[in-house]
């Protein structure tokens, strides 16, 4: 489980409360009227306060990060490390993890791509395992 403690500093939940500001200041800005905006999330019954705003951003606020990084891949003698190099779990006969937790870092575009490689690479090992 990624816990990524959203909105846990008293600077994350100011920087939350002051970006939901910025954004009515914004759209009630006279160049936009003509499209009529209207604030869905959190609404315009959110009172202005801090603690309103922080509680809207955390039941509106999602990520768009794509976590990897999270099963490394090391020796059996790296206490860190999750899977070996042909990506089978370290003290775990049987089980492999073939997808984006074993990146070392993040891509710098979609993971998509780099995950099904990982996950031909991953097949490709499965096969030679079995053939042995």
């Amino acid at each position: 489980i990624i816990q990524p403690n959203y909105l846990s500093t008293e600077e994350d939940r100011r920087v939350a409360a002051d970006s939901v500001r910025v954004v009515r200041r914004v759209v009630s800005a006279p160049a936009l009227q003509r499209f009529r905006p209207i604030e869905y999330l959190p609404g315009d019954s959110a009172a202005d306060d801090d603690a309103a705003l922080v509680r809207a951003a955390g039941d509106i606020g999602t990520t768009i990060f794509h976590p990897v990084g999270t099963a490394k891949m090391g020796l059996e003698t790296d206490p860190r490390a999750v899977v070996d190099e042909r990506l089978r779990v370290i003290g775990l006969a049987g089980l492999r993890v073939i997808d984006a937790s074993v990146m070392p870092n993040i891509t710098s575009g979609n993971t998509n791509s780099p995950t099904m490689m990982i996950a031909e690479k991953g097949a490709d090992m499965i096969r030679q395992d079995q053939n042995r």
